[in-house]
């Protein structure tokens, strides 16, 4: 089974054409800008919207195992004591809970992704797999090899933080690898994302010496954390012979889900990052905003 956070119809940035983003559960890095923090555990995961809250006790009296309670009417959960049964979203009226993660075969999830088959070959498009780390799981290659005996383009959004072992064996199921590169000062990266440097430069080095035409460089640019290092990261990946670069601007719209999941965003006060920003770095080879 694969477990999986969501999968997105109609993605138009996740790769070429229109595609199928399959968001797949498990991270070992742990940004505090991530969009997606829903997908670090490979459990699901419970969200609660305040906005739609009315504090009625529904969810905390259909819970058998005292994972929720209220405190002056501020709800609280205590992911240890849930077993992710969906009691209390099933009880809450107002849809302020969703239990996000769900275990799914691969030929469940290629079932959905082949729904819009027609649209890929249009668009020279395909499905895309992302996370979270969508290479973690050692299950992923049965999608992948699934998605490509279907004949579908597959993509992958990957951190490289893997062992070689698995990135190596995914790779001969995937024809294009949006490769995050977020840092090359080790420590920096150690530090504050909890990234293993060395699994993520060997498993660069070793997909851009291979295959680097399948390979696009992907640089997050996050203020306070490696806007001042562009020139030197875009050096870095221009190393490598990648296919292209694309730059892509600081933006707070995963706020929200970490207030969802009761944690404080790190870059609340950090607004939007323009493109225009970035226009000194755009060349044949470099892309502002990615695809």
């Amino acid at each position: 089974m694969i477990n999986v956070s969501n999968i997105e119809r109609f993605a138009t940035h996740d790769g070429p054409g229109i595609r199928t983003t399959v968001f797949l559960k498990g991270c070992p890095l742990h940004c505090p800008w991530c969009a997606n923090p829903e997908t670090w555990t490979l459990q699901p995961v419970l969200l609660h919207d305040a906005r739609k809250c009315t504090s009625c006790l529904r969810c905390m009296q259909a819970c058998r195992y005292q994972a929720i309670t209220f405190s002056d009417g501020q709800f609280h959960h205590e992911s240890s004591n849930c077993q992710h049964c969906g009691a209390c979203v099933d009880a809450c009226l107002n849809e302020a809970l969703v239990l996000n993660g769900q275990a799914m075969t691969a030929e469940e999830i290629l079932k959905e992704v082949e729904k819009d088959r027609l649209y890929y070959e249009e668009s020279q498009g395909g499905m895309t797999v992302s996370g979270g780390e969508p290479l973690l799981q050692e299950e992923a290659i049965d999608l992948l090899r699934a998605a490509k005996q279907a004949g579908l383009h597959t993509a992958a959004e990957t951190t490289g933080c893997v062992s070689p072992q698995q990135f190596r064996a995914t790779a001969e199921y995937l024809d294009l690898f949006l490769f995050d590169v977020k840092h090359i000062n080790a420590e920096k990266l150690r530090t504050v994302t909890g990234a293993d440097p060395d699994l993520i430069q060997e498993n660069f080095a070793w997909i851009t010496a291979q295959r680097p035409q399948d390979v696009i460089a992907r640089i997050p640019v996050i203020p306070d954390f490696n806007e001042a290092d562009l020139e030197e990261l875009i050096a870095y990946a221009k190393a490598h012979h990648v296919k292209e670069i694309h730059l892509l601007p600081f933006h707070p719209l995963g706020k929200a889900k970490w207030d969802r999941l009761g944690k404080r965003y790190a870059y609340e006060a950090e607004p939007l990052m323009n493109k225009e920003h970035l226009q000194n770095y755009a060349e044949d080879q470099v892309r502002i905003g990615g695809q």
